[in-house]
């Protein structure tokens, strides 16, 4: 360390975020075999320059250095790209709801959000008409929407270890959900469809 680190800011926690799950990623094995097959063919030496085997000027440095090169080059394109390439982990999840006589069948939707370690996310809860939506209100509490149009959106902040997102329907049919979590860790797409009846 120089005398000169102090006068330096702090990292920012997302910045920090990213490059730990920068340096957990390793290259794809077709990059690395792509890279390198673009190195050049080593050389054989005439045997008069005293049986030494020469390493040339890309040698075994470079054989070394090339799948090091090929993971900075993904993790700059992944850096780069997080947001708007990263692959999204995708589930389905289907249930059967039994109605009761009167009233709403509540249930709560379990979402992978154990993807997102200890990361805040932001998520994005869609819903058709009829499903009501019971959403942490900030301080404890819950607070219920009604959907009232063919579908209502809805955008929350979501911290580990918060109540879950529950949903209730109160008549027959069938209810496709629709939810987007993301955060620095994981980006998660999940489909719930309730199949509601009344016995």
């Amino acid at each position: 360390m120089s005398g000169h680190d102090h006068d330096r800011p702090p990292i920012p926690p997302e910045l920090a975020a990213s490059m730990r799950a920068l340096r957990s990623m390793s290259p794809p094995d077709a990059l690395v075999e792509r890279a390198l097959g673009k190195l050049p063919e080593q050389r054989e030496r005439p045997a008069a320059e005293g049986g030494k085997r020469a390493s040339g000027r890309w040698g075994w440095g470079a054989l070394v250095a090339a799948p090091a090169l090929a993971a900075i080059a993904l993790a700059v394109v992944v850096a780069v790209d997080r947001g708007a390439s990263s692959p999204a982990i995708q589930r389905s999840e289907e249930r059967a709801v039994a109605l009761p006589d009167d009233g709403h069948a509540w249930m709560h939707l379990d979402l992978w959000t154990h993807r997102h370690a200890d990361e805040p996310a932001v998520i994005h809860l869609e819903v058709p008409e009829h499903v009501r939506v019971r959403l942490p209100d900030g301080e404890g509490g819950a607070l219920e929407q009604h959907c009232q149009k063919e579908r209502c959106s809805h955008r929350l902040t979501r911290y580990r270890g918060e109540a879950p997102l529950s949903v209730a329907v109160a008549q027959p049919g069938r209810y496709e959900i629709h939810v987007r979590h993301e955060s620095i860790e994981a980006r998660v797409r999940e489909r719930f469809v309730l199949t509601a009846v009344r016995d």
